[in-house]
């Protein structure tokens, strides 16, 4: 009875399948690394195009003339803020372009977020004591619905503005690079970001704001 003879394919060696596959690789990853690269500049600027919108509601484009920075507005400092509009508790639709000529506190929060809950009764005060200075705190609620949000305006007692972003677009357009929540950008009269706030805006940080202020 011969023996079986031993598998010799586990010794064979990889044939080298030439310079073509090599190069059909490499055209691979640089084509993907660029289509990141364009998705991000893409994200980057927010009123290029009108994908972020739906019904009228979402990011909207900054008209050149009430963009000061000469360059596509983005959600950090020394850019144009980017303009939105989005449905206010009482249904009407308002837009971040509205409130140019003030300062804007733009917060943005969940009800089940812990932090936007701690920083809200702050917040309702900073608005509360500066009602005649040229300032005005206004909440963008991400991604709940108008029943939510006005439980939670209820059991704080808020009474500056509350923007709904049902779709998260506008979320997501000033979580460029950030993230997570809550997110408060100071915006000046000129409608460009001052100052982004990551995480629960304190007493402290409001307090200092307010000296600040003109």
């Amino acid at each position: 009875m011969s023996e079986p003879l031993p598998d010799e394919r586990p010794q064979r060696r990889r044939e080298y399948s030439g310079p073509a596959s090599t190069l059909g690789l490499a055209a691979l990853v640089i084509a993907v690394v660029g289509l990141g690269l364009w998705w991000f500049e893409f994200r980057d600027d927010p009123s290029a195009g009108t994908a972020h919108t739906a019904g009228g509601l979402g990011v909207i484009a900054l008209p050149e003339d009430r963009n000061p920075t000469g360059q596509p507005p983005a959600a950090r400092e020394g850019r144009a803020a980017p303009n939105f509009r989005l449905a206010a508790l009482d249904g009407q639709p308002r837009a971040l372009d509205e409130f140019r000529g003030r300062y804007v506190l733009l917060n943005f929060w969940a009800s089940w977020c812990g932090p936007c809950r701690a920083e809200t009764p702050d917040l309702q005060d900073f608005y509360s004591r500066n009602l005649d200075r040229n300032i005005v705190v206004v909440g963008v609620n991400q991604q709940e619905d108008a029943v939510t949000a006005r439980q939670f305006t209820a059991q704080f007692g808020v009474t500056y503005p509350i923007l709904l972003d049902t779709s998260g677009a506008v979320s997501q357009a000033y979580a460029t690079g950030v993230g997570g929540l809550p997110r408060t950008y100071l915006i000046g009269p000129d409608g460009v970001i001052q100052r982004v706030y990551i995480g629960r805006i304190t007493f402290d940080q409001l307090r200092e704001l307010e000296a600040a202020l003109p």
